[in-house]
């Protein structure tokens, strides 16, 4: 029996892993929502953007940026119900962006993602990172 419920487990993960990765590069390439789940981003010094749109329209305007913007993932953590990513958007700026004036230089920028799901279902994912940092490397 345990090793049935370690294989359920394993098989679990991985699936959770899968989607997790495809739903934020599918979020992240303003294609717009991921597989299942709510999104949302939090530049830690403003207001949530949550929904769809106002999440696109982040992506958007961070592509059209960062035309060559690329997410590497460092490292994937599981609890129970939440799969937790590292990682960090990397990218150099070709336009203005947050009010940053472009400058042509490189952003490397620490990212978390946490999805949150029900069994096997993803039901949340939040991506957090500080525009301070961001801010600091392209001035």
């Amino acid at each position: 029996m345990r090793d049935s419920r370690q294989r359920n487990d394993s098989d679990l993960r991985k699936h959770r892993e899968e989607l997790v990765l495809r739903h934020t590069a599918a979020v992240m390439s303003s294609a717009g929502r991921g597989p299942g789940g709510v999104c949302r981003v939090v530049p830690f010094d403003e207001q949530p953007l949550v929904g769809d749109d106002a999440v696109r329209r982040h992506f958007e305007a961070m592509l059209a940026a960062f035309p060559d913007l690329e997410h590497e993932v460092l490292a994937i953590h599981h609890t129970a119900d939440v799969v937790i990513l590292e990682s960090r958007i990397n990218g150099t700026q070709a336009a203005d962006w947050q009010d940053i004036p472009n400058r042509g230089k490189r952003m490397e920028l620490p990212v978390a993602v946490l999805s949150q799901f029900d069994g096997e279902f993803l039901v949340d994912g939040t991506l957090y990172y500080d525009r301070v940092v961001a801010a600091r490397q392209l001035v």
